[in-house]
């Protein structure tokens, strides 16, 4: 993990000075260097004071990291001290953020154009606490070409936050930051179009938002790395949505394609600590209409739960760190007339599909993957560490009426390129064989594969009632298999 993406957590990191009676317009400046500059991120302006006013020109922020030389421009900005001992930042209607990169004594230039209406920003210092509460009527991001040298083909946007609510609240105790931070907004709008051979159009809005978060981070430590394992911080939040609406056109050599969706909540969420740094993406109440010129047939479908969560080991370590993977795409339903392409006469049951999946374990990690390294990750040979255990909790598989559940835990006690497993798992089948007679009905499955399938059934698995089937799999030292007690391996 470069610096370049340590510094996409430098709004939670504005720190704050010993206890004032008042705050000056030059403290904050002063910390807002310190900081961006412990980071590698150097922050520079021509700085004017007058009248209580700190006129920032020519903000800066550069960075040179592995031979890639970066630039930002933000303009202009002031800092106003008040009677009642806050600090106002003022920003303009509008301003231009650039951005020059040079890699390999290649330049490439990026512009945003950053819009508010009714913004308000205050600082407050109370004793080691600062405080930063903003308000918008409407904050716009505009990009007008966001891939830039691409010939006749450009790609601009908009991103619009409506009725912001934010506030930050940075706690300071020697060396270490903690800050809390809620967010507000009562909806955002993202629209994204391209021309040329491959364009599109794209129009994404959310409901109202609300964000939390909480962290520390060691503010003496981040000057001495560039990973972010060894950064010492820890942050948890979340991000959420009442509501989602998609609209995506686009056209290419195959023909038109369209994608209208929408979903009655979302939530992202992210935690970063010692061992792991996990996030979540969910969705509920989702529903989604794609057309593909080359399919006869819109593809309606909806589900009522979309879940993915993933938790990976930080750093390098010899003792054994946790990893976790959580799935849960539940009721998942396609209509009819998609039904009835491969199955017009219903031999199978239209239920709506589910799966569900809980895996956690521990890992010894040989590289860091967020170590800053690029060349590391791209030459690792093998895994980039070893299992140690793995702890099935829950699986769950419903389709056209079978159900496959399974949970279990084993070990992994001898190292190797190829780990022997020690320990159980227990699966159950309900309505399996039953589907498989229906698929061969539908032509899907030869008579003979089918006949195959159900033998080895027969060999691996014990019936426990009509068409249900269990097997407890056992994995023994030295590599030995079995199934229900029948050796397999």
């Amino acid at each position: 993990m470069s610096k370049h993406a340590i510094a996409t957590s430098a709004a939670l990191l504005l720190s704050a000075t010993p206890v004032l009676a008042d705050l000056s317009a030059q403290d904050v400046w002063t910390d807002w260097q310190q900081v961006y500059g412990a980071m590698g991120l150097p922050l520079t302006a021509d700085a004017s004071y007058a009248d209580g006013t700190l006129t920032l020109d020519a903000v800066t922020m550069t960075t040179d990291l592995g031979g890639v030389a970066s630039s930002t421009s933000y303009g202009s900005l002031s800092l106003t001290e008040q009677a009642d001992g806050t600090v106002r930042i003022n920003l303009p209607a509008s301003m231009t953020m650039t951005t020059v990169t040079t890699i390999e004594g290649e330049t490439l230039e990026q512009s945003i154009q950053f819009d508010q209406e009714g913004w308000t920003g205050v600082i407050t210092q109370d004793g080691e606490t600062r405080i930063y509460d903003f308000t918008a009527d409407s904050l716009a991001y505009i990009f007008d070409d966001l891939v830039p040298d691409q010939g006749d083909a450009t790609v601009g946007g908009r991103a619009t936050l409506t009725n912001l609510v934010s506030r930050y609240v940075n706690t300071t105790s020697g060396d270490t930051l903690t800050t809390d931070q809620t967010v507000t907004a009562d909806g955002m709008v993202l629209t994204m179009a391209a021309d040329g051979p491959d364009s599109f159009d794209l129009s994404y809005d959310l409901g109202a938002i609300t964000s939390e978060g909480t962290g520390t981070v060691d503010l003496a430590n981040i000057s001495t790395t560039s990973s972010l394992s060894d950064l010492g911080a820890v942050f948890s939040g979340d991000i959420q949505h009442s509501g989602s609406t998609l609209a995506l056109t686009a056209m290419s050599e195959d023909g038109p394609f369209t994608l209208n969706g929408t979903s009655t909540s979302g939530r992202i969420g992210f935690d970063l600590n010692a061992d792991t740094l996990g996030y979540e993406i969910s969705s509920k109440g989702a529903e989604m209409a794609v057309q593909v010129s080359a399919f006869p047939l819109p593809v309606n479908l909806s589900m009522s739960e979309l879940t993915t969560a993933i938790a990976m080991p930080m750093g390098v370590s010899e003792t054994p760190k946790p990893f976790a993977l959580s799935l849960a795409y539940r009721d998942l339903a396609l209509d009819d007339a998609l039904w009835g392409l491969f199955d017009p006469t219903g031999q199978l049951p239209r239920d709506p599909a589910t799966l569900l999946l809980d895996l956690s374990g521990t890992a010894v990690m040989n590289i860091d993957l967020f170590g800053g390294d690029p060349e590391a990750l791209a030459g690792l040979q093998g895994a980039p560490g070893e299992v140690k255990t793995l702890d099935l909790t829950q699986l769950r598989l419903a389709l056209a009426g079978a159900e496959l559940t399974g949970d279990g835990a084993v070990t992994f006690p001898s190292p190797g390129p190829l780990p022997m497993p020690v320990g159980k798992v227990n699966l159950g089948l309900t309505g399996g064989l039953g589907l498989l007679d229906k698929l061969v009905a539908l032509g899907f499955v030869p008579q003979e594969q089918a006949a195959f399938i159900k033998g080895m059934s027969g060999v691996v698995a014990k019936p426990v009632g009509e068409d249900e089937l269990v097997s407890e799999i056992e994995f023994t030292e030295g590599g030995g298999i079995t199934a229900n007690g029948l050796p397999l391996q």
